[in-house]
């Protein structure tokens, strides 16, 4: 009886071994799962990828790749708590400087003024009306680069010592990046320590030029204001005129 029962356990055993040893060759053969990830930050952006639609800032992004920021902007963006916000000057904003201005800059200076365009946490848009209340506000440059900023029924304005930038449109807005476009090129006392050359921003491709602020008030028709104005001047002298012509013929009339 026990040697009846010993058989069948030694059967049993050498029929599991090649089992066990089948289901282990399945899991080293099977790949490894995969390391779990984590999204709470957002899904990685790449800055010259959004930046590059339109082609309408190329030279922000060379000097971005020139300084090696972009890596910098970046992990700022996507390993830390805080996110960041990129304003972004287009291509006539930069050509509306003196050459000179910018060329004369040593690498250090120009890493700074890259930087001193963006602030070191992500803003949307309408996060920007409590920030306007905390100016100065210190960008990603570091303290002595600091900006103001003003926001007026949806209207922002970025403002450094020697530029005032208007927000112009959101390029990309999604935590934890937000990239916007400014139509001047925020230039900080810390590195200019006087008023920099720069002219008029030049015309667009369409062969339009943006309004400066001493234009004449354009009315709804589109004509200036101005014209209007030297028109109405012109009807009131000629109006005076005809006054005195008709007083003078019923005088001579009375005579």
């Amino acid at each position: 009886m026990n040697l009846a029962v010993s058989l069948l356990i030694a059967t049993a055993l050498s029929l599991s071994l090649p089992l066990a040893g089948a289901h282990r060759r399945v899991l080293a053969d099977s790949p490894p799962a995969p390391p779990p990830q984590s999204f709470a930050h957002g899904s990685r952006r790449n800055l010259t990828y959004i930046l590059a639609p339109g082609g309408r800032f190329q030279t922000f992004v060379m000097y971005l790749q020139q300084t090696g920021l972009v890596e910098v902007f970046e992990i700022q963006a996507h390993r830390t708590h805080h996110g960041i916000t990129i304003l972004v000057p287009t291509d006539r904003a930069f050509a509306a400087i003196e050459p000179s201005v910018l060329s004369g800059l040593k690498k250090h200076q120009v890493k700074s003024l890259m930087m001193y365009h963006a602030l070191a946490r992500h803003y949307a848009l309408k996060e920007f009306d409590a920030l306007s209340r905390v100016s100065p506000v210190t960008t990603f440059a570091g303290g002595l680069y600091t900006v103001n900023v003003t926001y007026d029924a949806g209207a922002i304005r970025v403002v450094s010592s020697w530029a005032d930038a208007k927000v112009v449109r959101p390029v990309y807005e999604m935590p934890p990046m937000a990239v916007y476009e400014i139509d001047r090129v925020l230039l900080p006392d810390a590195i200019f320590h006087a008023q920099p050359a720069v002219e008029a921003i030049p015309p667009s491709p369409d062969g339009t030029t943006p309004p400066s602020d001493g234009d004449a008030t354009k009315t709804p028709g589109g004509k200036a204001g101005g014209t209007l104005d030297a028109k109405s001047s012109a009807c009131r002298a000629l109006g005076r005129a005809a006054s005195y012509v008709i007083a003078a013929a019923l005088c001579a009339v009375a005579l």
